[in-house]
């Protein structure tokens, strides 16, 4: 087992919009911030998303790319790192230097007509229908 203490540092409370760009506006704060590292939960809605859902399997990453158009409601969690290589998630990207990479985890309502229906995976964009994003910066202990 891996354990690094760390301190909680500023917190941000972000409301997105109708029709803002989740990772757009996400990664532009970040880096406008220079968060470094941090926890991310989120609670809204988008009116479109982009998920990956999948699971790796002994002949590599068995993954399903996802596109919706219409309202769902979402929960959400994950972390901000800056790593030196685009994630493979990101799919055919390149970078010249370290970049922010918020990786999201989410569970997400079925959609119009489909309200028994949830489904899990990354959030890989979205469309805003509305959403709070708290964002709790974690520092060096």
């Amino acid at each position: 087992m891996k354990v690094e203490e760390k301190r909680v540092g500023r917190i941000f409370r972000v409301t997105l919009e109708e029709g803002d760009n989740f990772y757009t506006n996400l990664c532009d704060l970040v880096k406008e911030k220079n968060i470094r590292a941090g926890s991310v939960f989120l609670i809204g809605a988008l009116a479109e998303t982009d998920m990956i859902s999948g699971f790796k399997s002994m002949d590599g990453y068995d993954i399903d790319r996802l596109h919706f158009v219409g309202w769902r409601e979402l929960v959400a969690l994950g972390n901000i790192t800056w790593p030196d290589e685009p994630p493979a998630a990101l799919g055919d990207v390149t970078w010249d230097e370290p970049q922010p990479y918020v990786h999201i985890h989410m569970a997400i309502s079925g959609g119009p007509g489909e309200p028994e229906k949830v489904l899990a995976g990354h959030l890989s964009d979205g469309v805003i229908k509305g959403m709070v994003v708290e964002i709790y910066e974690l520092l060096d202990a």
